[in-house]
C-alpha cells in the first residue's frame, strides 16, 4: 500500500535544480532508506516531502492530497521529522523537549492536558528515556540525546516519522541502538519510517525499501537485494564494490570497495 508519493517533483535552490521530475513511492508501514553521494539531493528530498521547503514544480501527495495545501497542524499530526543534528536550547529538559511534540494538538494558550502528559510519558517509556525526564538534554550522551528527539517525534502521534541521518556523530553502539529502536517502532507500532543513511550496510540491514539517488534522480529503488548491487553502487557512488552476504541477517553487504578512477 502506498499513501505517500511524489508526482514529477522538482526542487531548486536559487537557479540550481537539485531534484528533477522525481516520481517515488513510499511503502506504507515499512522502513524506507534514501542513499546516495553527498550533494545528490537526499536531504533536499526529505525536506520537500515534509514541506520544510517548497517544490519548484510537481507535487507531494499524501492520501491523495497535495501536502502544500494542507493545514500545518493537520499535516503535523501525520508527519514528524527529526532533522540532521538537531539542537535544543541550553537547559531544556528531556520532558520539556518531548512535550513540544504535542504542539499540533494544543489549543488556546497551549496548556498541556492530561492526555498530553500521558502521551509524553508513553513516548519516554517506549524510547527508554523516562529516567532522563528531568535531566537537561545537553547533559545526555549522543545516543541518549537522539532517543530523546525520537521520543519528541513519537509524542506527535504521527504514522510517519522522517529522519535525516539519525546516526551521524554517533559511535557504532549508539548507531545500532537508534536503528534498532526505529525498527522496533516499525514492527510493534507499524510506524512508517523514512530516513537518510550514509552507511550502506546499515541501510541493507534495516530497510525494507531503498531509494538510491544520483544528481537528484532515482538510479534504482526496491528491496535491498535489488539496490545493494555492484552495478547500482558503481553508478551511484563511482565505486567498484565487492558484495557479499551478511552471515547473520542473510542480507547483501558491501565487503570492500575501490574508487573508480576518472569517474
Amino acid at each position: 500500500m502506498v499513501r505517500l508519493y511524489t508526482d514529477d517533483l522538482s526542487i531548486s535552490y536559487g537557479e540550481r535544480l537539485i531534484v528533477k521530475n522525481l516520481n517515488i513511492e513510499i511503502p506504507d508501514k515499512k522502513i524506507t532508506t534514501i542513499i546516495g553521494a553527498n550533494g545528490c539531493g537526499k536531504s533536499t528530498l526529505l525536506k520537500a516531502i515534509t514541506r520544510i521547503i517548497s517544490e519548484q514544480s510537481g507535487a507531494v501527495l499524501l492520501d491523495g492530497k497535495n501536502i502544500s495545501k494542507e493545514n500545518t497542524k493537520t499535516l503535523a499530526r501525520k508527519m514528524a521529522i527529526l532533522p540532521q543534528s538537531p539542537e535544543s536550547a541550553n537547559g531544556l529538559t528531556v520532558g520539556e523537549l518531548v512535550s513540544y511534540g504535542r504542539f499540533p494538538y494544543q489549543k488556546g494558550f497551549g496548556r498541556l492536558t492530561k492526555k498530553d502528559y500521558e502521551v509524553i510519558d508513553w513516548a519516554l517509556e517506549v524510547t527508554g528515556t523516562k529516567e532522563f525526564k528531568f535531566r537537561p538534554v545537553d547533559a545526555l550522551s549522543g545516543g541518549q540525546r537522539q532517543r530523546a528527539w525520537i521520543a519528541m517525534a513519537l509524542a506527535q502521534e504521527t504514522e510517519m516519522i522522517f529522519l535525516d541521518e539519525p546516526t551521524t556523530y554517533l559511535d557504532m553502539a549508539h548507531q545500532l541502538e537508534v536503528l534498532e529502536l526505529l525498527q522496533k517502532l516499525n514492527r510493534d507500532q507499524e510506524r512508517t519510517i523514512i530516513m537518510v543513511l550514509h552507511d550502506l550496510n546499515q541501510a541493507a540491514r534495516f530497510a525494507d525499501y531503498i531509494i538510491a539517488l544520483k544528481d537528484g534522480e532515482v538510479v534504482k529503488s526496491g528491496n535491498c537485494e535489488e539496490v545493494i548491487r555492484h552495478d547500482v553502487l558503481k553508478q551511484v557512488f563511482s565505486i567498484d564494490a565487492e558484495i557479499g552476504q551478511d552471515p547473520r541477517t542473510k542480507k547483501p553487504m558491501c565487503i570492500t570497495y575501490n574508487l573508480i578512477k576518472g569517474a
